[in-house]
C-alpha cells in the first residue's frame, strides 16, 4: 500500500498539464475636468487597473513576474507620452504624462516610452486574488503647461510580458510556468476648462493741481491673467458715483470732478457694456505664456469744467471679465 502512495506521488509532480496563455485587460483612465491654471500649477494623479488573469490556482510562490514596457504612445513629448487637444489638433500645446508602477511615482517606478517596469516577489503576492493579478498602473501629469482649453487625449500602448507558475506546492513550481507578451493600449483623457485667476488694476493718481485743466492725463495698464487662448471681454463700470449715468465722477461731499477712461491713447471710451468694452483679442499686449493679456488706458479730466472746491477726490472702479 505504501509503495503503491509513493508511485501515485512521483507521477503528479512529474506531471505538466496544459495550461491555456493568460489574458491581459487594460482600462482606460482620465484626469477629469481641470482648470489650466490647476493643470499649470500642480501635478494630477489617476490610474488605472491592469488585470493579467491565467489558468491557476492560488499561488503562494514569489517567483511570478509581470512587467510592463511602455512601446508607444500617439504623442510624446521627449520620452514621455503627452496628452494633445482632439478638437484642434494643429495647435502644439500638450501635456506630458508620467507612467509608473507605483503611486509614489518616484525616479525609479517611472517607466518612460521604451523602458520597462516588472512586478515580482512579495509585491506581486500582494496583488493576487484568485486566478488574477490586479495591477494598478498610476499616470501624473507634469506641471508648468501652459495650455489652451478644450479636450486631450493620448493613447498608450503597453508590451505586457508574464511569467506565471500555473501551481505552487511547498515553494516549488508544478509544470510549466505561462509565459508570454501581450500589447494593450489604454486611452487617458483630460478636459482643461477656462479660467481667470487675476486682474492687476492699479489705483489712479492724478496728483494735485490747482485747476481742473491743469491736472495731467495719467497713462497706465490692468493686467489679466486666464487660460492661453481664451476669448473674452473687459469692462469698466460707470463709478460709484455716476448715479445711473455714463459720466465718470470724483467726489468729494458734494463736490465732483469729471474724468474719463480710454483705450489706449486714443478717445474711445473704455466702458461697461457693449462696443465699449475691450476684447482679449484687441489686448495690447500678450505675455510668451499667452496667459497675461495687457490694456493699456488713458484717464483724463474732461474739458469745459469748473474747478470745485480744494480737497481731495475719489471715484471706486469695478474691472470686470466676461466670456
Amino acid at each position: 500500500m505504501r509503495r503503491a502512495l509513493g508511485v501515485f506521488t512521483l507521477l503528479w509532480l512529474f506531471s505538466s498539464p496544459l495550461h491555456a496563455a493568460c489574458t491581459v485587460a487594460m482600462a482606460n483612465a482620465s484626469f477629469g475636468s481641470l482648470s489650466s491654471f490647476t493643470v499649470r500649477g500642480t501635478e494630477q494623479q489617476t490610474s488605472a487597473n491592469l488585470v493579467v488573469t491565467c489558468d491557476t490556482i492560488l499561488n503562494l510562490l514569489t517567483n511570478d513576474t509581470v512587467s510592463m514596457n511602455v512601446l508607444s504612445a500617439t504623442v510624446t513629448s521627449g520620452t514621455r507620452p503627452a496628452m494633445k487637444r482632439t478638437d484642434n489638433t494643429t495647435l502644439p500645446d500638450v501635456v506630458p504624462v508620467r507612467v509608473c508602477g507605483t503611486s509614489s511615482c518616484s525616479n525609479t517606478t517611472e517607466t518612460a516610452v521604451g523602458q520597462t517596469y516588472s512586478w515580482s516577489g512579495n509585491t506581486l503576492l500582494g496583488l493576487l486574488t484568485s486566478k488574477s493579478y490586479t495591477l494598478p498602473i498610476y499616470f501624473r501629469t507634469v506641471s508648468g503647461q501652459s495650455v489652451t482649453a478644450g479636450p486631450y487625449q493620448v493613447n498608450v500602448t503597453l508590451n505586457i510580458s508574464y511569467s506565471v507558475c500555473p501551481t505552487g506546492l511547498l515553494g516549488i513550481c508544478l509544470g510549466t510556468p505561462q509565459t508570454g507578451t501581450v500589447p494593450v493600449t489604454t486611452q487617458l483623457t483630460m478636459n482643461v476648462s477656462t479660467d481667470c485667476i487675476t486682474i492687476s488694476a492699479p489705483d489712479v493718481n492724478f496728483g494735485s493741481a490747482p485747476l481742473v485743466s491743469n491736472f495731467p492725463s495719467v497713462s497706465q495698464s490692468v493686467a489679466i491673467t486666464c487660460t492661453k487662448g481664451s476669448t473674452y471681454t473687459v469692462g469698466i463700470n460707470n463709478g460709484v458715483n455716476a448715479g445711473g449715468g455714463t459720466v465718470r465722477k470724483m467726489v468729494n461731499g458734494s463736490n465732483s470732478m469729471s474724468y474719463d477712461i480710454y483705450k489706449g491713447s486714443t478717445s474711445t471710451r473704455w466702458g461697461p457694456s457693449g462696443t465699449e468694452r475691450w476684447a482679449s483679442g484687441a489686448a495690447s499686449s500678450v505675455s510668451s505664456d499667452g496667459t497675461v493679456n495687457t490694456y493699456n488706458y488713458t484717464a483724463r479730466m474732461l474739458s469745459g469744467q469748473n474747478t470745485p472746491p480744494a480737497g481731495t477726490y475719489t471715484d471706486t472702479l469695478v474691472v470686470d471679465v466676461a466670456f
